[in-house]
């Protein structure tokens, strides 16, 4: 009886370990899932922000708005719809290299870009069904009051950036993507915003050479416009005959020309001007702060720029507005 009792004894002594080691190796997988690079695990705002433009709670309504979910699961990844998510926002506006990302994401090199232009593929399929360019009366509605009372015709704020790209081999697109302006290699694109801030038109990238009149005519940007409205731009946008022509008209600062000096009429329109403008600067140095542009950029990259880029305008919607329209 005595060994049948030790017998038993020793059976939920085992018992009991086994037990208290089951309880302890999920203490260890919860401590480590709490360390996983996830959005969940992001202790606070500046941190998020930080790694994707965004808050917590805004990233997690940007996620919900775009609704990528079920298509971000037909790629048959080993991580969560989420966590793709997640890691495509922190390459685009950290623009850390895919060696690092495969790091914090324990996953390999080769399978973070992977992820990378699967979500560009699915994020540009979706965004570019929206039509963001707004009737005449929305950017009206919109439009802060102080600007009104002066441009009240204005449908547009047009202004051109770049990006450096890596110098090409080949001495005919190098030819082709050096910009005199920034005296590199790179691809130019134009983006249009309404007098409230919001971007209301993304182009394509094209080689650095081309002309700001030039990118504007080929954007097709005037196949949105109505009769009489107004197309605000900076003096290397010489678009206005093009304008005329569909009864639109271009409000930009004058020349110099011949004179010295501007008289004193010039020179308070050319500042009226400037004033609004900046609004533009704002908006493209909100593109900038995602720095996956900042170059130069591989060559290898470029297949998919486009995207890209029209992407990260479109992100930057969903920022706080730049001007309160009160």
């Amino acid at each position: 009886m005595h060994s049948v009792s030790s017998q038993t004894e020793t059976f939920t002594d085992v018992s009991d370990r086994m037990n208290k080691l089951k309880d302890e190796l999920k203490e260890l997988q919860d401590s480590l899932g709490k360390k996983a690079f996830i959005p969940e695990n992001i202790s606070n705002d500046t941190q998020m922000k930080s790694l994707t433009g965004f808050t917590k709670e805004r990233f997690s309504c940007v996620y919900s708005f775009l609704n990528v979910e079920e298509d971000l699961q037909t790629g048959n990844f080993c991580k969560r719809p989420v966590d793709i998510f997640f890691l495509f926002l922190v390459k685009l506006r950290t623009g850390i290299s895919n060696e690092f990302l495969s790091v914090l994401f324990e996953i390999s090199d080769s399978t973070v870009s992977r992820y990378f232009t699967f979500v560009t593929t699915v994020l540009y399929e979706k965004l570019k069904l929206l039509h963001i360019f707004p009737s005449k009366s929305k950017v009206v509605e919109s439009m802060p009051r102080q600007f009104y009372s002066e441009n009240r015709d204005c449908r547009v704020i047009v202004d051109c950036t770049e990006f450096p790209i890596q110098k090409p081999n080949s001495p005919a697109e190098q030819q082709m993507t050096f910009s005199f302006y920034k005296n590199t290699n790179t691809l130019k694109g134009m983006i249009g915003i309404m007098p409230s801030g919001t971007i209301s038109f993304i182009s394509p990238l094209y080689c650095g050479s081309i002309s700001d009149k030039e990118l504007f005519i080929k954007s097709q940007l005037m196949d949105l416009l109505e009769p009489n409205d107004v197309v605000m731009a900076d003096k290397g946008f010489q678009i206005e005959q093009e304008l005329q022509k569909i009864s639109c008209k271009l409000k930009c600062p004058k020349f110099l020309k011949d004179c010295i000096q501007f008289d004193a009429s010039d020179r308070i329109e050319n500042c009226k001007i400037s004033n609004v403008r900046v609004t533009v600067e704002r908006a493209i140095s909100r593109i900038k702060i995602y720095k996956y542009f900042e170059g130069p950029i591989p060559y290898t990259s470029l297949h998919n720029i486009n995207s890209i880029f029209f992407i990260t305008c479109m992100l930057c919607n969903f920022h706080n507005p730049l001007i309160n329209v009160k």
